[in-house]
């Protein structure tokens, strides 16, 4: 008889502690005397695919992601487990899993938009029962105060609702238990994921970032103990400064960092140091986080379709030689160059920053939109499926933007946060 096993199927969550993907897989691996099995697979789609020509996963996400996960599997070696990792989509590297193991479920997050959803899909078609749950999400969907198709169409909607709402509140981040052991992978690790480890990280980066849980914990308690959260609102929209902003987001995006977390600590923190309005736009910043978490999930494809969302029709090109102008930082707008220079090298850029070049590709350059959103895909290192193509269907108006896209004055926006012309001259010299 093959031994039993349940697969917990890593997606974007690359931590143990306040997971309840893994809690639940161990659960059900007590439950039926079986062995948990942690999964990673580096698919196709993430690692080699390509749109419009532009690479989905660049060298910044690849070193990230590689980092999250070597630590994720020196993490569980030290529970007692181990993590397998595959080059191949899910459903192959489940099925091929079958030759020597009986498996008895798939846990994994709730997909957060189309591919994950069919991923999903087509693992329940080979008769795989798959236990879905909110790993990354504030709340869990039986929390929220209404249906998913009842999304609230706008952000400011969407938190109306879910601040009034009594008692409605993230859970508590949970401390994983004792895992159920581990058996051996039954294939080698992949190429890939040696080669990825080969990246590495831009000495241009202002604000270092290492993937893993332990490198997210230790970021994220320096800034609370320089208490630069009780600045935070004041400060977020500078272009640079390594206090200015929280810089968690390539941790959150990678699931190294739980929200839930982050939730709580601000108000720890309020506890002792005080709370303002800096503190509590910290969690304000996580709901945006969260609507575009439900957005996708609503909208499902239409998220990337050029009409978007909303279903209207907008202006905006393919040309390869303004694309090509934009993306390189040769438009002759100094905040939007010194920006996507930024981006460029170092796989980051504020969110002011995203903003006013998200609306100098759609607006001045008279591009379309999801050229901006693959570019972005293709070189940020936080990138997440939500808020990347959540933000730019934002900008252009065919997303939740109530006021139908967003048009900014490049040249007021930088002489107002960057009066001095420091972030301009770091990247235009």
């Amino acid at each position: 008889m093959k031994p039993q096993i349940v697969v917990w199927l890593v997606r974007d969550t690359c931590r143990v502690s306040d997971n309840p993907a893994l809690i639940k897989a161990n659960a059900i691996a007590k439950s039926a005397d079986a062995v948990l099995v942690p999964l990673v697979c580096l698919e196709p789609r993430r690692w080699a695919d390509q749109q419009f020509g532009l690479a989905r996963a660049g060298e910044h996400w690849c070193r990230f992601r590689a980092e999250s996960i070597r630590a994720l599997r020196d993490a569980l070696i030290e529970m007692g487990s181990d993590l397998w990792v595959s080059a191949e989509e899910p459903v192959y590297a489940v099925n091929r899993a079958l030759d020597q193991y009986s498996i008895k479920a798939v846990v994994t997050d709730q997909p957060l938009a189309s591919e994950e959803r069919l991923e999903t899909a087509r693992l329940e078609a080979e008769g795989f029962h798959c236990d879905l749950v909110s790993t990354d999400d504030l709340f869990r969907f039986e929390q929220l105060p209404f249906e998913l198709d009842e999304l609230p169409a706008t952000f400011s909607k969407f938190r109306k609702v879910v601040e009034k709402k009594p008692g409605l509140t993230p859970d508590k981040p949970v401390i994983q238990p004792e895992l159920v052991g581990c058996v051996e992978q039954p294939w080698p690790d992949p190429v890939e994921w040696i080669d990825a480890l080969d990246y590495a990280m831009s000495d241009q980066i202002e604000v270092p970032t290492e993937g893993g849980e332990t490198a997210a914990m230790t970021h994220w308690q320096a800034y609370l103990d320089a208490k630069a959260l009780s600045h935070y609102k004041v400060t977020r929209n500078a272009f640079c400064g390594p206090m200015q902003s929280s810089h968690l987001s390539a941790w959150l995006a990678h699931g190294c960092l739980s929200a839930r977390t982050v939730w709580w600590d601000t108000l720890d923190y309020e506890a002792r140091e005080g709370a303002n309005e800096s503190t509590y736009w910290l969690r304000f910043e996580l709901l945006w986080r969260e609507f575009f978490r439900w957005y996708s999930r609503a909208n499902d494809w239409t998220l990337f379709r050029r009409r978007g969302p909303n279903d209207i029709d907008i202006s905006g090109d393919q040309n390869s030689r303004r694309f090509e102008t934009w993306k390189s930082g040769n438009t002759g707008c100094d905040i939007v160059d010194a920006a996507m220079r930024e981006l460029n090298q170092t796989g980051w850029m504020s969110n002011r920053a995203r903003q006013l070049v998200a609306s100098h590709l759609i607006y001045e350059s008279n591009l379309d939109w999801r050229l901006g959103a693959a570019y972005f895909e293709s070189q940020l290192v936080d990138y997440d499926v939500a808020s990347n193509w959540g933000n730019w269907a934002y900008i252009a108006g065919v997303g939740p933007d109530p006021r139908g896209g967003r048009i900014f004055n490049l040249n007021d926006q930088a002489d107002r946060y960057d009066p001095d012309h420091v972030y301009r001259r770091r990247w235009l010299t």
